[in-house]
This record gives C-alpha cells, structure tokens and sequence, in this order.
C-alpha cells in the first residue's frame, strides 16, 4: 500500500507513520507530479483536484487544513478527511487580539506612535460589556466563543442547523435567525466554510444590519464578505474596524482597495497554519490516529461531508 505525504515531517516525527506494509513516499507538494501519484492509495496533505484527480488507486485523502478548497469535487469512492480541531486555539487567540486591538484603539495609538503624538482618544468598550455574535460554530468559533464567554462576554451562536445549546451562549440560531441577531452585535466573528450558501452571505444589505460602530472579524473563508460592498460601508465609517485575516482573493492584490480601507486591519491568512507549535502537532496526530484507524479498517475521524463543504 503507498501513501504520499505532502505535509512536511521532521525527521523525529516520521516514526508516527512507519507500519508493515505501507510504503510511504515524503514529497515537497510543489514537485509532486501526476507520476508520484500512481498507484497511490493514501495522500496525507494538500494537493490540488486537478492532480488528485488523476490517480485511480486513490481511496483516501487527509487534508492538513479544516477547509476542503476544491476537494468536495472527489468522488464518493474516495474519503475525505480534514484536520478540523487542530486550529480552534491559535485561531480563536488570534481573534481575541484582533478584537481588543480594535476595541481599545491599539492600532491608532500606534499610528500615533509613528507620528510622536502624545493624544487621548477617548473612550473605548469592555468585552465585559459587550455583546457577540459567533457566525459559525466549528472548532474555530466554538474556541472563540468560549474565550469571549470567559471573559464576561454575552455571546450568541449562528450554526447551520441547531444542536443542544453549549453552557457558554446564551442563546443559538440557525442561518435564518442571522438578521435577527446583527443589530444587537458589539462584535462580530466569522468562522464559515466555503460553500454556495456562504458565498457573500455579508453583502451591503447584511453589513449595514450590524450595530453601528460594531467589530466585525473574519477567519473562515474571505468569500463569505462581499469585498466591494465592504468597501463601501467602511467608506460610510459604519463599523468601528474589520480585522480580515482571509479575504475575497488571496493573495490579495496590491492594487485592492482594500490595503487603503480605513479601520480595516489584514493579515496574510496566518491566524492558522503551522506557525503555533501546538497546531502542527495536533495536525500530525490527527494523521497518525486516521492512519492507524485506516489500516485497522476503522472509520476515520473528521470525515468531511463533500455536499455541504465541510
């Protein structure tokens, strides 16, 4: 049986996936080519369709991301796994400093910083005071949830369909129940997949529906803000600041109006990847439990269902 990791492994880690019988093949994702690819039953990583698709021997793919990008194309012959849990604490960390970068005024006092001015600006809002709305309620928005709710929030839940009510919100809705929820929103955090339904779920309509002066935080999918509207009504100053660390086109183009948006605060997708410690080893353990689960003919854990997307 041959599997091909994409996923970079240190050397001190490769014993996690050394079984008899498996023939394991560590290739850069960037040379993979379709020849790597024959005859292999099992890819660990992230490759794109249009690669995967050429391999018939393939039987099951683990992605090292909680997204699927393309993958929901793959036939149903083929499992498809995610590493969803593995990013929930470094991402739901990275929101909670966007948040009180924003709500305290840190970023301006910064550009002040750069300008040697010394200058009061005024009042700012507590998280204790403060009313979430978490639209999406995966690993990510869960961790974030809790963070907010720990930290005197009241914070509500947006989820696709709803489950039993978890001790740290005070109430859950589904999709339908979304307007009802936005103007009541000192913040609002996005953590959606990509799927046609999330697609420019916030258009100018919905943006203006939040609470004036509201946060708005976004680290699911960037298709999930229409760009331009949001342009638009950060132009209005209708929201006190957007903190995107995902956006519409990624990378994002050096001519988008959106690098020059005032009170909009980018990162380069980042709140995620490897870059915590901690995540990279959950990703690398959620490989080697599926792994083992594969070879014993097990069902695997975190199965993504490819008609909803996640």
């Amino acid at each position: 049986m041959k599997a091909l990791i994409i996923t970079p492994v240190p050397e001190d880690k490769k014993y996690l996936f050394s079984f008899a019988g498996l023939d394991i093949v560590y290739k850069e994702k960037k040379d993979v080519t379709a020849e790597d690819l024959k005859d292999t039953e099992i890819v660990l990583g992230n490759l794109p369709y249009s690669l995967l698709k050429e391999d018939p021997a393939l039987k099951w793919v683990q992605l090292d991301s909680a997204g699927i990008q393309d993958m929901a194309q793959l036939g149903d012959d083929i499992q498809l796994t995610n590493a969803s849990g593995a990013y929930g604490e470094a991402i739901s960390e990275h929101m909670l400093a966007a948040v009180l970068g924003m709500m305290k005024n840190l970023y301006p006092y910064y550009d002040q910083q750069k300008e040697h001015v010394w200058n009061n600006l005024g009042s700012v809002n507590t998280l204790s005071s403060s009313t979430a709305v978490c639209v999406g309620l995966g690993d990510i928005g869960s961790s974030f949830a809790r963070k907010m709710n720990a930290l005197g929030a009241q914070v509500y839940g947006i989820r696709r369909t709803v489950h039993e009510k978890p001790s740290y919100l005070k109430e859950v809705g589904t999709m339908n129940d979304l307007d009802a929820y936005l103007p009541k929103a000192d913040i609002v955090a996005l953590s959606l997949p990509e799927t046609a339904e999330t697609k420019h779920l916030f258009n100018e309509e919905r943006l203006r529906r939040i609470k004036k002066g509201a946060l708005l935080i976004n680290v699911g999918r960037g298709s999930a803000i229409d760009t331009e509207a949001l342009i638009k009504v950060m132009q209005d100053h209708w929201l006190k600041g957007v903190h995107l660390d995902v956006t519409e086109w990624e990378p994002l183009p050096k001519n988008s109006a959106l690098w020059q948006t005032k009170n909009v605060y980018i990162t380069p997708h980042i709140s995620g990847r490897f870059n915590a410690q901690t995540t990279y080893d959950k990703v690398l353990q959620i490989f080697h439990d599926n792994l083992v689960h594969y070879l014993n003919k097990e069902p695997l854990e975190h199965l993504v269902d490819k008609k909803a997307g996640y």
